[in-house]
């Protein structure tokens, strides 16, 4: 049995399937609550901008998973 731990939250990952339970972004391994939580964050950053700019948007997205995953 294959036994994943969240890199932000630090709990253990129940079930883990591909696409189900588990989101791999770069080099990190996420729950599907903490996905959410650092897509809401993002969100709420990016709309502090006047213009969206894919690249800020890139750069916050991994700022605040590298935050997330300490």
């Amino acid at each position: 049995m294959l036994s994943i731990v969240c890199d932000a939250c630090k709990k253990a990952v129940p079930g883990p399937e591909k696409d189900t339970g588990v989101v791999y972004i770069t080099d990190k391994g996420i729950c599907k609550r903490c996905e959410k939580k650092l897509v809401d964050t993002v969100s709420e950053e990016m709309a502090k901008h006047k213009r969206f700019i894919f690249a800020d948007y890139k750069d916050q997205y991994i700022k605040t998973l590298n935050q997330m995953c300490r």
